[in-house]
């Protein structure tokens, strides 16, 4: 580690690179095709949630987390407001012209799901967690490699408005990557990982049904559920 967050700049860098590649390549790629691709992205999203959230103990614990995040991430509206701001990313990044096109409008989609697939699982807590505190990259290294065939896989689907989820990864692994520089070591045991691990899985659940089109629900409104789920672990091992 040459100094605290490296790891993550790293990771933003490659989703970059990787997300330029897919957005290049996706325009050669037919409309018809771009769209069974997305349904199968979101099929393989939905199996990976539920597989996350098979890690849990007790079920209650995600379950409690969801709705107190949930509740939580309404009232200051999370998913409003990462629309916006992607709606802003969009209008800096596509003319008048080139928001005819419909790849134009899938910009603000594509930044709300990357962000939230890249940002909401535990690996994006504990990777720069580790990083700081262990001094070891593996963990970020992996995530890296994840994140980079995401961006590229759903850019070539969803278009340049995934690539801006690197800026996503950048302020939410760079926050605790500040906490770790505060706490100095490490305060989340292993039941605690299970249940933010299965709290994450039903997020990106909700981000499968999605790209399904079964049902849009606001997953980043879901976000503090994260928070909550290892808060009840604690709070249940007090008793």
């Amino acid at each position: 580690m040459l100094f605290p967050g490296f790891g993550t700049l790293i990771n933003a860098a490659v989703m970059i690179i990787t997300g330029s590649l897919g957005v290049f390549l996706g325009s050669k790629i037919p409309e018809r095709i771009r769209e069974t691709s997305l349904m199968g992205l979101g099929l393989i999203t939905i199996m990976v949630g539920i597989d996350a959230f098979l890690e849990t103990s007790q079920a209650v614990i995600p379950l409690i987390s969801i709705l107190l995040g949930g509740v939580t991430g309404s009232l200051i509206q999370i998913e409003y407001k990462l629309e916006t701001i992607g709606e802003w990313l969009k209008k800096k990044t596509y003319t008048k012209k080139d928001n005819i096109n419909p790849k134009g409008n899938t910009f603000v989609e594509g930044f709300v799901v990357s962000s939230l697939i890249a940002c909401v699982g535990p690996i994006a807590i504990l990777a720069p967690l580790n990083e700081v505190i262990s001094k070891d990259l593996n963990l970020m290294f992996i995530k890296t490699g994840l994140d980079g065939i995401m961006v590229f896989v759903y850019s070539g689907t969803m278009g340049i408005g995934v690539l801006f989820s690197s800026l996503s990864v950048l302020l939410v692994q760079g926050f605790f990557t500040f906490l770790s520089l505060i706490i100095g070591n490490t305060f989340l045991n292993e039941e605690m990982i299970k249940e933010l691990t299965s709290t994450g899985g039903l997020m990106i659940l909700s981000i499968g049904f999605r790209l399904l089109n079964i049902k849009k629900i606001p997953s980043a409104d879901l976000i503090p559920g994260l928070i909550f789920a290892p808060l009840i672990v604690f709070t249940i091992s007090q008793f």
